[in-house]
């Protein structure tokens, strides 16, 4: 969660030349089971029946609906991040505009369209005044880094509050099943998500879901908006918990509905059980990939390739390896899991692939690699692209945080902290992937390391825990041997373009 501006380049009607027929599929995975109540909505006039407490983003790829509107020039958009960080799947509800379909809930009677309108409806009623909260600790983002902050501080006897800009804590990774769906043997995952939400609960820290801070103008005085009500917020401490965001694939194509980050499809499918088509192709860099696959394959999906831009490990990597079992014997087993299902499934895992363009008019139709073996054409519904990630540092910055530019090929800007957190702003903490990509192990170690400190600074005895840190040096020496093992080349981009 982040201050981020609102980056349309246009919403007008799409046309019926622009809506192809799509092909989406509700998973089917045994134990996980839908209980939303049947509804019926209408985009651009059409009906489309959803789930009750499925996003409207999952309703509408489901109905095989990828293309959500058309910028000024007549592209048309759809769903790309998944997360609310990039606008590109706003459409306007019921007549209010920039409504975001990856966190709006469907509802009955829901009239969507891609149109801005002449008269558009207001977001909120203008407060006479503006309420001020004070609290000891203030968390932005309710990600696994914020939860666990949060959990520190509130159990050392601070007054903690937490806002979030979904609907559910939890996170990319710990986001929870959607109130649409029911399951009856939650996985590792959905496991340590609940136990931790029900952990920060019973620790008495306050969270403010359907939040958005939109202005940081002092570590003690923070503009929010939590569902209509404007506030603001003074900290005594404030910890900056905000993830991370896919980064753009800038290849040919690579706006075309249908194409998507793998977070994106990963929370359709994960959390919303949906997938945006019967037959999809992953490509890029990282074991996320490989889960992905994994998941749309357990519910019926065709996955047609997964493309990694590593080459295949070799003996060189059996010292990565090793360090992997070593610091993480679960996450490494984990990995050798995936690799088995895509081979019994008889996925191809192409090896040292570039992406080089997706193509399709109006919507995805096929992505185009270059692999060791030549260049290849891979038809499918939809494509999940992800190379790395970025940390949004975007409210450490509006803070005047120092920050570092670090050289990963495409390079990424992180915030600079201590040990604990600690930005060079007093006050202020900076932890997990929004600070610094390192997954969400170091994520929930560096948390639990700030909200004990940001307790320490206001008095309340909070203990040096030494787990916390000896559990963070593993993580972050099985972070190191991952990369190592799916180092890829630099992503050039004037070779694509």
């Amino acid at each position: 969660m982040a201050v981020r501006p609102c980056m349309l380049d246009g919403m007008t009607p799409l046309s019926s030349t622009a809506l192809p027929a799509g092909k989406g599929l509700r998973l089917a995975t045994p134990g996980i089971a839908a209980i939303g109540r049947p509804i019926t909505l209408r985009f651009e006039g059409q009906e489309v029946t959803a789930l009750e407490g499925e996003t409207l983003a999952a309703a509408l790829s489901a109905a095989g609906i990828l293309a959500f509107r058309q910028t000024a020039s007549g592209a048309p958009r759809g769903l790309w991040c998944g997360m609310g960080a990039c606008f590109d799947c706003v459409v306007t509800v019921d007549g209010r505009p920039g409504q975001r379909a990856c966190l709006v809930k469907a509802a009955e009677g829901m009239q969507v369209t891609g149109e801005f309108p002449a008269a558009p409806k207001p977001l909120a009623p203008l407060p006479s005044a503006i309420a001020e909260r004070a609290c000891d600790v203030l968390v932005v983002g309710a990600g696994p880094a914020g939860l666990e902050a949060a959990r520190a501080a509130a159990e050392a006897g601070a007054h903690v509050v937490v806002l979030d800009e979904r609907d559910a804590p939890g996170g990319q990774y710990l986001k929870p099943l959607a109130p649409s769906h029911t399951n009856a043997a939650p996985d590792k995952q959905h496991r340590q998500g609940e136990a931790l939400r029900e952990a920060v609960r019973a620790a008495g820290v306050e969270i403010l879901t359907g939040a958005t801070l939109w202005g940081a103008f002092a570590p003690e005085e923070l503009g929010a908006v939590v569902g209509e009500t404007a506030l603001t917020f003074r900290p005594k401490r404030l910890v900056l918990a905000t993830g991370a965001h896919e980064r753009p694939v800038p290849v040919p194509g690579w706006t075309l509905p249908g194409v998507m980050t793998t977070g994106a499809m990963q929370t359709l499918a994960r959390a919303n059980r949906v997938s945006p088509g019967q037959r999809v192709v992953i490509a890029g860099n990282g074991p996320l990939n490989l889960q992905l696959a994994c998941e749309l394959l357990a519910g019926g999906v065709q996955v047609a390739a997964v493309a990694e831009a590593a080459p295949r490990p070799g003996f060189s990597e059996l010292r990565d390896a090793a360090r992997l079992l070593r610091s993480a014997p679960d996450l490494a087993f984990d990995g050798l899991r995936y690799l088995r299902m895509l081979r019994a499934a008889g996925v191809p895992m192409l090896w040292g692939s570039t992406i080089l363009a997706c193509e399709g008019e109006g919507r995805f139709t096929a992505l185009r690699l270059s692999t060791p073996a030549g260049e290849r054409r891979i038809e499918a519904d939809a494509c999940a692209l992800n190379l790395g990630f970025q940390p949004e540092t975007g409210l450490a910055r509006a803070l005047g945080c120092a920050h570092r530019f670090v050289d990963t090929g495409l390079g990424r800007l992180e915030t600079v902290t201590d040990a604990e957190g600690r930005t060079s702003i007093p006050g202020v903490f900076a932890v997990g992937d929004g600070a610094a990509v390192g997954g969400a192990r170091v994520a929930l170690a560096r948390g639990r390391l700030a909200g004990l400190a940001a307790a320490r600074d206001l008095g309340f005895a909070a203990p040096e825990d030494a787990a916390a840190r000896a559990a963070l040096e593993r993580a972050l020496a099985f972070q190191d041997a991952l990369w190592r093992m799916f180092r890829a080349p630099p992503f050039d981009i004037g070779a694509v373009a």
